[in-house]
């Protein structure tokens, strides 16, 4: 869930809300605008609720080895070979 965009549409939602009570929800053309933007506030709100966010250990692993012995981890296969010589004597 992306909080940000959430909260983005919660603003417009209360900004909806709050437009079309002080034009006192009579059917008028203002009063439309408010109700349509109190709308997108709640799709805005919806969408962001749906989102994924990617975490940063998902982010970080990719093309990384990992030692198996330890779990320290590294950018390419030969520092994680010499890492294990150095380290685990193998």
């Amino acid at each position: 869930m992306k909080m940000y965009i959430v909260i983005l549409g919660v603003i417009l939602l209360i900004a909806g809300i709050g437009g079309a009570a002080y034009y006192g929800f009579v059917p008028r053309t203002r009063v439309y605008g408010a109700i349509g933007v109190a709308i997108v506030g709640i799709v805005v709100a919806a969408l962001g609720a749906m989102t994924k966010t990617t975490t940063s250990a998902s982010a970080t692993t990719t093309g990384q080895f990992t030692c198996t012995k330890c779990g320290a981890k590294f950018g390419s296969e030969a520092a994680l070979n010499q890492h294990t010589k150095d380290k685990h004597g193998m």
